[in-house]
């Protein structure tokens, strides 16, 4: 349980650092704080071990920030790229 705890904690902070990482280059504070979070959450539960209800919680939860703030991150830059778009001149 240890070792399954430990593998998904480390998957879901390499999301995270992903997901910081794309917010950085692009300027967008929302998805990069969600992440900060979520590694927080991730320290949390491997820190507090396998035993504890809290870290599967707080897995589960770090979970949903990270998917959260990558829909985030996903939305602006959609949002970004309509608003640079010019419309066509052809009146």
């Amino acid at each position: 349980m240890t070792g399954a705890l430990t593998a998904g904690g480390l998957a879901l902070a390499v999301g995270d650092l992903w997901l910081i990482a794309r917010c950085w280059k692009h300027r967008s504070v929302l998805g990069g704080l969600l992440g900060a979070a979520g590694i927080a959450l991730v320290l949390f539960a491997i820190g507090s071990g396998p035993t504890t209800g809290p870290s599967k919680g707080a897995l589960a939860i770090a979970l949903a920030l990270l998917i959260i703030g990558a829909g985030l991150y996903w939305l602006g830059q959609t949002l970004e790229r309509l608003l640079e778009e010019r419309p066509d001149d052809e009146c």
